[in-house]
């Protein structure tokens, strides 16, 4: 026996291959469940209720600031359209428009004859010499108004709103609309109410010093041959903001007892004014009542037989 033999050789046998050692086997649903399981999560913070309001109203003041910045846009674009629409040459509206702006400005505190910014200057440039203010009519109608309105209305503020155009072929009317901001003073109550005084005394002593807050609006009608301002009429809402000073209808009412302030808006003494013709009175002949006063003129000159036939001629007439 050789020693170099195998084993194998020496016994006469066939050599096993040597297995490899596996892993123990996981059964099949095991596997499949772990597959399936969900990764595993990382627990989310809590906020903290204070943490939340401080995220919502950083959110909030984005978003405010974010609409401010939007209406600013928007109020620079409608400048520009309104300038533009201002300054086509061409657009009579948009001049009637700049005028009544500018009437706006000239008197946003009142009429301050000799004052930087004249008013009667103005008045001469864009008012017809016979405008009309309600039944009168006349420049001197509107200076005194001024006048009187900026006696009464102690520190005027007349703010210029928006208006809006009517235009025509002979016409053409702006409507422009302005706040108003006085202190009542005893001037208005001389002026618009002088019967306060006298009469209640303690409804006067409850509305000296109190803030006047209204509105006005201002019709303007054009003449679109002349481009003069031919009528002016305007409103202001007295009954409404002294009706929410005083809160007292019986108050108000007494107050309002011999007010001066027409039908019109106009304030203070207006005997004075010259009232305007009706337009149907400029273009017809002689009244009835004229007639008959001059036939009856005509008739104290006859006898009186012929006065008896001429008064049955003119009863067959009838």
């Amino acid at each position: 026996m050789d020693p170099s033999d195998s084993v194998a050789e020496i016994f006469d046998v066939t050599p096993v291959r040597p297995r490899p050692v596996l892993a123990p086997r996981v059964p099949a649903i095991t596997a499949l469940a772990t597959a399936r399981r969900a990764p595993k999560r990382r627990k989310k913070l809590k906020w903290r209720a204070r943490d939340v309001q401080a995220s919502l109203e950083y959110n909030l003041n984005l978003d405010v600031m974010n609409l401010h910045q939007e209406i600013q846009r928007l109020m620079e674009y409608q400048q520009i359209l309104q300038a533009r629409t201002i300054n086509r040459r061409d657009d009579l509206d948009g001049y009637y428009v700049k005028a009544i702006m500018e009437y706006h400005r000239v008197f946003e505190n009142g009429y301050h004859p000799g004052a930087t910014i004249d008013g009667t200057q103005f008045v001469l440039q864009v008012m017809d010499e016979n405008i009309t203010i309600g039944r009168f009519a006349g420049r001197a109608v509107l200076f005194h108004q001024w006048e009187q309105y900026t006696k009464a209305l102690s520190g005027l503020e007349l703010r210029y709103l928006h208006s809006r155009v009517a235009s025509g072929e002979e016409q053409t009317i702006v409507t422009s609309y302005a706040s108003c901001r006085c202190v009542i003073t005893q001037d208005t109550l001389d002026v618009m109410f002088p019967n306060v005084m006298r009469q209640h005394p303690n409804i006067a002593a409850k509305m000296l010093g109190r803030v006047f807050n209204g509105t006005g609006q201002f019709a303007f009608t054009f003449d679109t041959q002349t481009h003069y301002v031919v009528s002016l009429d305007f409103e202001i809402d007295f009954l409404e903001v002294f009706a929410h000073l005083l809160r007292n209808p019986r108050e108000l009412c007494a107050m309002f007892q011999g007010a001066r302030i027409t039908e019109e808006f106009l304030i203070g003494d207006v005997t004075s004014y010259q009232e305007r013709r009706p337009h149907y009175e400029e273009n017809v002949g002689p009244t009835v009542t004229e007639v008959e006063e001059k036939e009856e003129e005509s008739r104290s000159g006859l006898s009186l037989e012929e006065t008896w036939h001429w008064g049955n001629e003119n009863k067959e007439r009838r």
